[in-house]
């Protein structure tokens, strides 16, 4: 084998943990290009390993371009996961064209033009196209779901033809991988799996003595403020609305809200602070680079998860801040979810609670910060927990799948 792989994405920002598993397997001796759809414009690309897609060099797909454009003229208007877009991805599923084929159309000229040892698709929809390669080129495959892809908030025709794309596929990996035991579980029941390889989202952790005080220079606030983080997109179902609508109701004045990052609510959020008054302790800040995250992060006194288990799919969730916050070193609250609380209780870096609304979020933040020596017990924890709960871990368990394909 000359250790030679392709990663296929759908997303147009490629994903930190492709990235980090890109670098994990260079670092190893493997050849690693990623394939991915074509930039949003004005976006620059700085990896030399991504190739971007041209459509337009796929004649046989014209009606899933126009699809994807038809996606792309209408997130601009509306909440990319709201009623609209479900309804217009319902209507495209069922009536214009085909889950299996879509990318599978737009990606094969790419997949010709670039052979190799092992493809990886990351995430449902593109494991049509690698095993497509692998029909081309003789390649293994190995599958990356990234998420409980089949549960997400689909109608429930979706989710039956995603499922049966997914049961159909996933026998013939050579390797599956997951973000979390739950997942793992769950794809080894359903489908008789011999074994799925649990590689968490994980970060390279920041080194010690660089935590700065951005925050608080950035907002003017007292040196006795505490900084409690969101961070990632802004976007449905992440129960963003009612955290800064708890504000109104959270007692301990020296507590801030710290929204970083944008989204399709960015408009919503900022409406509910100045309807509610709360503008001189919930603060929205903008996005920063991935590789500016970090610095930033560790700024915070703490940083909050606040998902709702709104469909299976978060109900098993680990988003990449959970890991970003002990990379950066910062105690968490999460939702009482079972592998937010795995990693949060199990490592004792913090505090799970119920935020399923207003009042019982303001009264988990009042808690949390009420009691000084915890919040000293986690910080503690969550420094001594990145040395293990890291990248560098992960990536090893990267490595070790792809050697155990030869």
């Amino acid at each position: 084998m000359k250790n030679t792989a392709v990663m296929l994405t759908k997303d147009r920002q490629v994903d930190r943990r492709i990235l980090l598993q890109a670098d994990s397997l260079q670092a190893a001796g493997w050849q690693v290009t990623i394939i991915a759809m074509p930039q949003d414009a004005g976006a620059r690309e700085h990896d030399p390993r991504v190739v971007r897609l041209h459509p337009q060099q796929a004649p046989s797909a014209q009606r899933e371009r126009l699809v994807l454009n038809l996606y792309r003229a209408v997130g601009r208007h509306v909440v990319a996961d709201g009623p609209v877009m479900r309804a217009l991805r319902a209507f495209a599923w069922r009536y214009v064209v085909n889950q299996e084929t879509l990318f599978l159309k737009l990606f094969e000229p790419a997949i010709a033009q670039h052979p190799a040892d092992v493809y990886v698709a990351h995430d449902l929809p593109l494991l049509p196209v690698a095993l497509h390669g692998r029909r081309l080129h003789g390649a293994k495959v190995v599958y990356d779901s990234h998420e409980l892809f089949t549960e997400q908030e689909f109608s429930a025709s979706e989710k039956r033809m995603w499922r049966a794309i997914e049961e159909r596929a996933i026998r013939q990996c050579d390797a599956v991988m997951t973000v979390n035991a739950s997942v793992a579980h769950e794809l080894t029941t359903r489908y008789g799996l011999a074994h799925v390889h649990v590689v968490y989202n994980a970060e390279r952790p920041r080194p010690s003595g660089l935590r700065t005080r951005r925050f608080h220079e950035r907002l003017g606030l007292e040196a006795d403020d505490l900084v409690l983080l969101m961070q990632g997109g802004l976007t449905v179902g992440r129960n963003l609305e009612q955290l800064v609508a708890a504000f109104t109701q959270v007692r301990n004045p020296q507590v801030h809200l710290v929204v970083l990052g944008d989204g399709m609510l960015t408009g919503v959020l900022q409406q509910r602070v100045r309807a509610d008054g709360t503008g001189a302790r919930v603060h929205l800040l903008p996005a920063v680079p991935q590789d500016e995250l970090l610095a930033w992060t560790e700024a915070a006194d703490a940083g909050v998860i606040p998902y709702l288990a709104t469909c299976l799919n978060n109900y098993y969730s680990t988003p990449n801040k959970l890991f970003e916050f002990i990379a950066a070193g910062v105690p968490i609250l999460g939702s009482d979810l079972p592998e937010i609380r795995r990693i949060i209780e199990g490592n004792g870096i913090g505090r799970v609670a119920d935020l399923g609304d207003e009042a019982r979020i303001a009264a988990a933040i009042d808690a949390f910060f009420a009691d000084f020596q915890a919040l000293a017990s986690w910080k503690s924890a969550v420094l001594a927990t990145r040395e293990t709960v890291n990248w560098q871990t992960e990536g090893r368990k990267v490595v070790k799948v792809f050697e155990g394909l030869r």
